[in-house]
């Protein structure tokens, strides 16, 4: 049942109407190489990092294998070239439901032990790798009579992107252990589904031989390595070497089977594992997937794990500028036609902990044409300029920070014993932290287009205008102890002007030039 490689599993609207259309998956290919999709209804935002990794990873490796470059337009072609891909399995590789369960299904490896499969979810949403708590969040099971593209997003979802959730109930090995997340960190020409697809296609094979040579090429296979794992039988303990697979391979961690459960429903049914799918535990998420960024203080280099802060502006300064502590991704170095164009930098993570979600983070950040980020930045070019000023930038920003949280609380609390392990002024520095965040590339990535000297200044112009325009609001209307409001806010002041003066020089030497 739902084979994608012939049925009208998924829907799509694009194209001339808003109409919802069903397409396999080769027109879906051959329609995202023509630019005509412009959203997947029923995709939730969770869903949408893997969906893309999946068609991203998935179409470069169908083309690999017959050695093409470009993506074709033509179905036919898409439908012969990922058919190729699983020529042992036939079309039971790409159908949702197969009633032989010693025969491959799509995302879901052959078993001669379904006896010992349980129910788990009987819908889509269940599935799904979200933890919610007690339906506060989103409310849980709540798709009944899911259609089978709900079924293929969750799918796609917990078998590429799901951590550890218990004995039995592995994760994925592209994430730095298991309750971390898989990070995804992109370039991409446009929010549009087409664009970023066929860059991603691209990319992947541009970058096939630099993800080999960062795993000493000797992890993977460089030819005839497994690519789809499901289509491996999964009924021992035994787990999958690296060693075994294309460097892109698309992974499973769950051994899941859906089946069909009458009135056209599907159901879910899971078997624990007392092993990962993929023995990669060793390497700490650092397996090649030219999205993750790593972190290098860490020895040795795992991938990046997010915290429920997200990806906020000295996470991701972190990530694109300081290559002591990060190594960007392969993702975002330039391809050929890249460099003059204006374009985006996506990041996305489900952040993960345990035995809870916190949150899915989405960040996405424009990147003028003047702006390049190379993968290996040279000591004397712009781009290390850049990390300087951007280094600088967060020092100035969290002296800033700090000066403000210190004027706060001596506000709050009065100038006679302030306390300033307490925690008084954090909602006036969370407005601080916010609106910097806000700025902070855009003042940043201006700073070719001018002199960087120029740059520093209008910086700390900005968070000198910030943190007083902050300290000014929280003197009206914050109440100081008793009846000190005058003597409260003049040492307040000292405290602020006084820092800030000797924190952000530049900020007020324009102002001192007058006198």
């Amino acid at each position: 049942m739902h084979d994608l490689l012939t049925d009208a599993v998924i829907p799509i609207q694009g194209g001339d109407t808003s109409r919802t259309e069903r397409l396999a998956l080769p027109e879906l290919y051959a329609r995202l190489a023509g630019d005509t999709v412009d959203a997947f209804p029923g995709l939730g935002a969770h869903q949408a990092p893997a969906w893309y990794q999946f068609l991203g990873q998935l179409g470069s490796l169908a083309l690999r294998r017959q050695g093409r470059e470009a993506p074709p337009s033509d179905p036919h072609a898409w439908r012969a070239m990922l058919a190729d891909l699983a020529p042992d399995a036939g079309d039971s590789a790409w159908s949702l439901v197969v009633e032989d369960p010693a025969k491959p299904a799509l995302l879901q490896a052959p078993t001669c032990r379904l006896d010992e499969f349980k129910p788990y979810a009987a819908t889509p949403d269940a599935l799904d790798l979200l933890v919610t708590a007690k339906n506060h969040d989103i409310k849980q099971s709540r798709a009944i009579g899911g259609s089978p593209h709900l079924w293929l997003y969750a799918l796609v979802n917990l078998q590429t992107q799901q951590g550890y959730s218990g004995r039995g109930q592995p994760g994925v090995a592209r994430m730095n252990g298991g309750f971390a997340s898989r990070v995804l960190v992109d370039r991409r020409p446009s929010s549009r589904w087409g664009p970023r697809v066929v860059r991603a296609i691209r990319m992947l094979l541009a970058r096939r031989e630099g993800v080999l040579e960062s795993m000493d090429d000797q992890v993977y296979r460089a030819r005839g390595g497994l690519a789809l794992t499901w289509v491996r039988a999964w009924d021992t303990d035994e787990m999958l070497s690296l060693s075994e697979l294309d460097p892109y391979f698309i992974e499973i961690c769950r051994r899941v089977r859906l089946i069909e459960a009458g009135h056209g429903s599907l159901e879910a049914r899971v078997r624990p594992a007392a092993k990962r799918r993929t023995d990669a535990k060793a390497f700490f998420g650092n397996v090649g997937d030219p999205w993750i960024p790593l972190d290098l203080r860490k020895d040795p280099p795992t991938a990046l794990t997010v915290g429920g802060g997200g990806f906020d502006y000295r996470l991701v300064q972190r990530i694109l500028f300081r290559g002591g502590e990060s190594r960007k991704p392969l993702a975002l170095g330039a391809l050929p036609g890249e460099s003059g164009e204006d374009s985006q930098i996506h990041f996305a993570a489900l952040v993960r902990g345990q035995g809870k979600t916190e949150g899915f983070h989405e960040r996405v950040i424009p990147l003028p044409a003047s702006v390049q980020l190379s993968v290996g930045a040279d000591p004397d070019d712009d781009e290390a300029s850049m990390a300087k000023l951007s280094d600088e930038m967060v020092t100035l920003a969290g002296s800033a920070r700090k000066v403000l949280r210190q004027a706060i609380i001596v506000y709050l609390q009065g100038p006679e014993h302030p306390n300033f392990k307490k925690a008084d002024a954090a909602p006036v520095v969370r407005r601080f932290d916010r609106q910097t965040d806000d700025q902070f590339f855009d003042s940043l990535f201006a700073a070719p287009a001018e002199d960087f000297v120029c740059a520093r200044r209008k910086w700390q112009v900005f968070l000198r205008t910030t943190a007083t325009r902050l300290a000014e609001d929280a003197w009206r209307r914050l109440s100081p102890p008793g009846t000190r409001r005058e003597k409260a806010q003049f040492a307040s002041e000292s405290v602020l002007f006084g820092g800030l003066r000797k924190q952000l020089p530049d900020a007020f030497e324009e102002a001192d030039s007058r006198k």
